[in-house]
């Protein structure tokens, strides 16, 4: 991974996150553990699947889609979402796609600490 990449990906990673759903101010703090736990998942289970797995899940796949946001300029797919794109082509074994899904991440994970975070649990 390359530092010079993740430091051009912050500035649209947060225009992206900006966007998410706010309350009272704030971005819900489950976003920032979506983020944390993306790459660890891709080491320990894989891209596509940890891709698949979090398509799945609303929230999870709005992660997904700020991650493709920032990488689908530079990886030239006419696909519409990172899944459709990793299903279609068998490059997604490619360690340099897996590097800059990884580096939209990171950039995301840093990204997301500019906001104020709050937890949104409602108790019924």
């Amino acid at each position: 991974m390359n530092k010079k990449n993740i430091d051009k990906l912050i500035p649209k990673a947060i225009e992206l996150i900006a966007k998410l759903p706010k309350k009272d101010g704030g971005i819900e703090k489950v976003y920032q553990g979506y983020l944390a736990s993306f790459g660890p998942t891709v080491i320990a289970s894989g891209l596509l699947q940890t891709v698949m797995f979090y398509s799945a899940n609303e929230n999870k796949n709005k992660v997904i889609k700020i991650m493709y946001d920032l990488i689908k300029d530079d990886i030239k797919t006419d696909k519409s979402s990172l899944q459709d794109m990793l299903n279609e082509n068998s490059n997604y074994k490619n360690y340099a796609i897996k590097n800059k899904i990884l580096e939209a991440n990171i950039a995301c994970k840093l990204s997301i600490r500019t906001f104020e975070l709050k937890d949104w649990l409602c108790l019924m």
